[in-house]
């Protein structure tokens, strides 16, 4: 993108992609100006998001700031509403955002929790369905002591078994690709190829204990060194 005309010793650029690099190089077009100057790097932040209460499963409680999501039983008497998930088995709850573009990168704090999903769905996802048992949904999960990626009820199990205390999420939608990381470690665990048809919404669900997200994030620079290479 070239901007001719720039008379001020300042600049506003606008529409910029969520979760991208960009490089700025300013340029004087009379001849007492000097050369181009040294370029300018910005890394523009992931979409925040937080989680929505009115989709949480009634065994389920949000809190601090929309920001954890923990099982609860004592929250059983919330009212229907077309968002609530509602299976049996598997208690959900999504973020209040759908991507439909870009590049997006958040984190889930493990907080104790040993029976777990993470991933992303489509709004139309089956909510009384287990998330990753419909072809809505792409979701790394934990079972106890057995760890696996699921979507469309095929399971892919995560070998060597990891320890994962906090998980990065890296969703880039123009390209068709979800992939989980051991956020502490920076190692990959699985890449899913998507061809997405809607806008994905993340997506959580857990039985026992509770999961934090943290969103708004830039990519980490080896993750984009890794999405970059051929």
């Amino acid at each position: 993108m070239i901007v001719p005309n720039i008379k001020q010793n300042h600049y506003t650029v606008h529409g910029l992609q969520s979760g991208t690099k960009y490089i700025f190089v300013v340029k004087a077009i009379n001849q007492a100006g000097s050369r181009n100057s040294e370029p300018g790097k910005l890394k523009t932040n992931s979409q925040p998001f937080k989680l929505d209460p009115k989709s949480a499963h009634r065994k389920l409680k949000v809190s601090h700031d929309n920001l954890t999501v923990e099982r609860d039983e004592t929250s059983s008497k919330k009212s229907h509403t077309p968002e609530r998930f509602t299976s049996q088995g598997s208690y959900g709850v999504a973020g209040n955002v759908f991507i439909d573009s870009g590049r997006h990168y958040w984190e889930v704090v493990i907080s104790g929790s040993t029976w777990y999903a993470i991933g992303i769905s489509y709004k139309t996802v089956p909510k009384h369905e287990w998330i990753g048992k419909n072809s809505a949904s792409w979701v790394l999960c934990r079972c106890n002591n057995t760890w696996v990626v699921r979507h469309n009820s095929k399971e892919i199990p995560i070998d060597p078994a990891p320890h994962l205390r906090r998980i990065g999420i890296l969703l880039d939608y123009d390209n068709g690709s979800l992939a989980f990381y051991d956020a502490l470690n920076s190692l990959h665990l699985y890449t899913f190829d998507i061809t997405f048809s809607q806008p994905v919404c993340p997506t959580f669900t857990v039985w026992n204990k509770c999961l934090t997200i943290i969103t708004g994030l830039p990519i980490p620079d080896h993750l984009d060194f890794i999405e970059q290479m051929p």
